[in-house]
């Protein structure tokens, strides 16, 4: 069983591997909260990995699933632009990764997504896609 600082170094990898499969030009940085480097048109992208292994169902009736904190520091303080421009949900298990504009998360300090959310075809190259269309679109 991985322990925490395990399961993020490994979904930092994960993450890696995915863009790379990609073609997408990446850097592991680890630089405050910014955990990778993308380089694309012209523009450097930050990248906060977020990485978490299957909770199984608990005694108050919660179903199992991917559970992230989308914050940063002891204090929760929710990310937002500044810190990063997407945020990448790594289930280490399954090695998938859902990436995410910050705007998606903007005040959350925890999201939660079902296992079946992983199955998806395509899920990095689609959810990739939506980022870069959110991130040059808003230029």
């Amino acid at each position: 069983m991985l322990n925490a600082f395990e399961a993020g170094k490994l979904g930092e990898h994960i993450c890696m591997v995915r863009l790379m499969k990609m073609g997408v030009a990446c850097e592991l940085v680890n630089l405050d909260t910014i955990d990778i480097v993308v380089h694309y048109n012209n523009r450097l992208i930050k990248i906060q990995v977020k990485s978490s292994i299957l909770k199984s169902k608990d005694s108050k009736s919660r179903r199992s699933g991917y559970q992230y904190n989308t914050s940063y520091s002891g204090k929760k303080i929710p990310l937002t632009r500044e810190q990063c421009d997407i945020i990448a949900f790594v289930a280490v298990e399954p090695e998938r990764v859902i990436f995410a504009h910050i705007d998606c998360v903007t005040g959350q300090v925890t999201r939660r997504f079902a296992p079946a959310k992983f199955d998806k075809d395509n899920l990095e190259e689609r959810s990739w896609q939506k980022c870069l269309d959110r991130i040059f679109l808003s230029d």
